[in-house]
């Protein structure tokens, strides 16, 4: 596709009216507690003294994109809501490598610490420039090159905590996969949002998701979740879905690395959990690795660059 078709996709700065970034702003600051609030009930379907039997990760993700499609669904056609979208290609191929970034992270979330799960897929951060660097023609800077060098320096170490070949490892390799894939979400976040809305964009992501968990689900023998489970699949759904319309509005007026800086606070959200709510203990490799990781975040987006 002809890229320079696309208005302000390749743009050094958005020319947008100061009332629309700050809604753009806002809406990033909420979609982070509400990321903070899908991890935590998320990590929660696995925990057996919460919800009693613990919910498969691939069922948890399933039952999150059929919370999106019941959502929007009946939008269809409503107000000149158009949930098909324009460019269907790119809607389509948004929505594949969004799915696999959810299912990663909540494979991730079962099978690591809270914070373990949440700092490698913040990653996406320093994968995005090398998608946008495809799509959007925008350059990495020696700025972005030293804060991605830094940022694989603190993943580096969160992995080493953990015991090669056990579960803690494969889930820290799960969120790993995650970031990068998230990487690649959000520049086409940042590409469609040009000439689609955030309801097409998150109603394929949903859509494509059913389709690729649904059969995955049924093939592991899905199990039938307590009352309890019940409850916190609905919370992890409901926020899940709130935080990803959120964020897809936001994108439209920031650029990927302020949007991930803005969404940080879900961090402090996350540890508190995992300290009074998981009784996760923290390394001295994670608490390292955490501040690499995020302070070459804020470095990175400090000016807003990429």
């Amino acid at each position: 596709m002809n890229q320079s078709a696309l208005p302000n996709a390749t743009m050094p700065e958005y020319q947008v009216d100061r009332k629309e970034r700050s809604r753009a702003i806002i809406a990033m600051l909420a979609a982070g507690l509400f990321f903070a609030l899908m991890g935590i009930s998320t990590r929660a379907t696995h925990i057996a003294n919460i919800v009693g039997t613990p919910i498969p990760a691939l069922e948890v993700t399933c039952f999150r994109f059929a919370i999106g499609v019941a959502i929007l669904l009946p939008l269809q056609g409503r107000n000149g809501v158009n949930l098909l979208g324009n460019n269907r290609r790119r809607l389509v191929f948004r929505g594949i490598i969004g799915s696999f970034a959810v299912l990663f992270y909540f494979m991730s979330l079962q099978n690591t610490s809270i914070m373990h799960a949440q700092l490698l897929n913040y990653g996406s951060l320093f994968f995005a420039p090398f998608f946008a660097l495809h799509f959007l023609k925008e350059k990495i800077t020696v700025r972005t090159g030293m804060a991605i060098t830094i940022a694989i320096a603190g993943m580096a170490l969160i992995l080493s905590a953990s015991k090669a070949g056990g579960q803690t490892f494969a889930g820290d390799c799960y969120g790993l996969i995650s970031g990068i894939l998230a990487g690649g979400a959000i520049t086409e976040i940042r590409l469609l949002r040009q000439t689609e809305s955030s309801l097409s964009i998150f109603f394929y992501l949903s859509l494509i998701g059913i389709f690729i968990t649904l059969p995955l689900m049924l093939w592991f023998h899905p199990i039938w979740p307590t009352t309890t489970g019940w409850f916190y699949l609905l919370l992890m759904g409901i926020s899940s879905c709130t935080a990803q319309l959120l964020m897809t509005f936001g994108y439209k007026y920031v650029r990927a690395a302020e949007g991930s800086l803005l969404t940080m606070t879900q961090i402090a959200y996350v540890s508190i959990a995992s300290l009074f709510v998981f009784h996760e203990h923290f390394t001295f490799a994670t608490i390292g690795g955490a501040l690499l990781i995020l302070g070459s975040a804020y470095w990175l987006s400090a000016k807003g660059t990429n």
